[in-house]
């Protein structure tokens, strides 16, 4: 059964945000009726991520999700009440995610699949790999590979595109860094209150 096909609250509480990351890049477009569903699910990932204390992760995979339901809904809502809301998630996420950036003194810690993943792509006759035999060859699951791709994706390490219903690994635009490193100053953090962010609650009661 499609996992938007769920019930809202059941979706809530089955899926975990990179499983729907993976699941929601195999989809070439949404359907009108997936639209509610998805806007309760990013709306409660959304309220959890920014009461969670430490979890930049997660944060990186509801951003990556909200960006992709955006591309993916039908050309007839774009612009809608509810994309703006959506844009909000991104808003107040981001800001959550340049806090967390800001308040860390110490390196990244460096995946233990990192190495193992940047080697495959590297051999790889032209460059990438699809998502799906990452996968298989760190026997892990999907939704577990998604969360690890989201890391080193939001690290600059490698670049994910979807081609139709597959998704392809590639290196990023810092592949030779490794990780990137510490530094006295960070970037500051996002102003939450001025984006339109502040409001996108409301604007559920309004949608």
């Amino acid at each position: 059964m499609n996992w938007l096909q769920l019930h809202p609250d059941e979706l809530i509480e089955r899926i975990e945000p990179a499983e729907a990351l993976a699941q929601l890049r195999q989809l070439e477009r949404l359907e009108p009726g997936h639209l509610v569903k998805l806007d309760a699910f990013l709306h409660h990932w959304t309220l959890v991520l920014l009461q969670r204390a430490n979890d930049p992760e997660g944060v990186q995979e509801v951003l990556t999700l909200c960006e992709i339901a955006s591309d993916l809904a039908p050309d007839g809502d774009k612009g809608s009440a509810m994309q703006q809301r959506w844009s909000g998630f991104e808003d107040l996420l981001e800001g959550k995610r340049r806090l967390l950036q800001a308040s860390s003194h110490v390196a990244p810690i460096q995946l233990k699949q990192q190495e193992f993943i940047l080697g495959l792509i590297e051999q790889a006759p032209d460059g990438r790999v699809k998502q799906k035999a990452l996968a298989d060859q760190l026997q892990l699951s999907k939704g577990r590979v998604s969360q690890i791709l989201g890391v080193l994706e939001s690290r600059a390490l490698i670049t994910r595109q979807r081609h139709g219903k597959e998704s392809w690994v590639s290196m990023g635009a810092n592949p030779s860094q490794g990780l990137p490193p510490t530094t006295g100053t960070s970037t500051p953090p996002a102003r939450v209150g001025s984006h339109i962010g502040a409001n996108v609650f409301s604007l559920r009661k309004a949608a």
